[in-house]
């Protein structure tokens, strides 16, 4: 891939990120193939270990990176009882060792279960979290003991299988914020068993899947490439016509069809010529443009 190939590139990369390389690290490996201050972001990390989809923003695009982090996130992999870690991951440092559970795939299936729904987590103290001027991990790794507040999450789905006396395969569909890590110790904890997750890999954020997504060394493939003004992120689109785009482009908000769009609601806003306009978002009887792209 030259630099050349990348000039005046704008919209989403759908990469399946390697494991072993942080998501800055692809930020930067993208970022060396486009144009010298060409602006490149993500829409949610992976942690290290973890492989799968990881979307990437080109240009304008990045000014969605809100937009993407707040989407539903879906996972598989594999969860490892019996041996628990400081990260609450392989890579970390073990802290604890017992006896795996003896349940049977019904047994799992009911413990898995019980996490389905709303509830309080506790997100791990190797996490970006911020610890007043500090991320949490950085903290962790000089030895400091931290204590994180539990934050609001949700599972909305949550299968597991078990592979063999230690390891359970599973799939988990959870709100933003969700730290899947921190499911490996929660549900090692309600089984009276130290865990980890030995295997990760993000299979889908919101309506983007990872068998879309290509790998680091073809970014620009057609499969896993979204140009700016085709990015569907499963919002509802509102068409406008050019007084109405001039209206938005200038700060200003328009009336919003009656009935059509809930209120809150964020919606695409396309105008005359097709192109992406604007982030809007439903207040009242009007949108309110959020983000515009003159």
């Amino acid at each position: 891939m030259t630099a050349e190939r990348g000039e005046g590139r704008e919209g989403l990369v759908l990469l399946d990120k390697p494991s072993g390389m942080t998501s800055h690290d692809c930020v930067d490996a993208l970022r060396a193939l486009l144009p010298r201050k060409f602006k490149v972001g993500h829409g949610g990390t992976l942690d290290p270990f973890c492989t799968g989809l990881l979307i990437l923003l080109l240009g304008k695009a990045t000014r969605l990176a809100g937009l993407f982090q707040r989407m539903d996130k879906t996972y598989e992999g594999v969860f490892r009882f019996g041996t628990a870690t400081d990260s609450f991951d392989r890579d970390g440092r073990v802290t604890a060792t017992g006896a795996p559970p003896e349940l049977d795939a019904a047994g799992w299936q009911a413990a898995a279960n019980r996490f389905v729904g709303p509830s309080q987590q506790v997100p791990p103290a190797f996490s970006a979290k911020r610890v007043g001027s500090r991320r949490a991990y950085e903290l962790a790794r000089e030895g400091e003991a931290v204590e994180l507040p539990p934050v609001p999450v949700e599972i909305f789905a949550f299968s597991v299988a078990p592979v063999s006396a230690a390891d359970v395969h599973f799939r988990l569909r959870c709100s933003s914020g969700t730290y899947v890590r921190a499911v490996a110790r929660d549900l090692g904890l309600a089984l009276g068993s130290p865990a980890h997750c030995y295997q990760l890999c993000r299979t889908a954020v919101g309506p983007f899947s990872v068998q879309d997504a290509n790998p680091l060394s073809a970014p620009f493939a057609a499969k896993g490439f979204v140009a700016f003004d085709a990015i569907d992120a499963g919002l509802p689109v509102q068409r406008v016509t050019h007084r109405e785009e001039r209206l938005l482009l200038n700060g200003q908000n328009i009336p919003a069809p009656p009935g059509l769009i809930a209120q809150g609601q964020r919606v695409k806003v396309v105008g005359p010529s097709e192109r992406f306009v604007a982030l809007g978002r439903v207040e009242g009887r009007q949108i309110h443009p959020e983000t515009v792209f003159p």
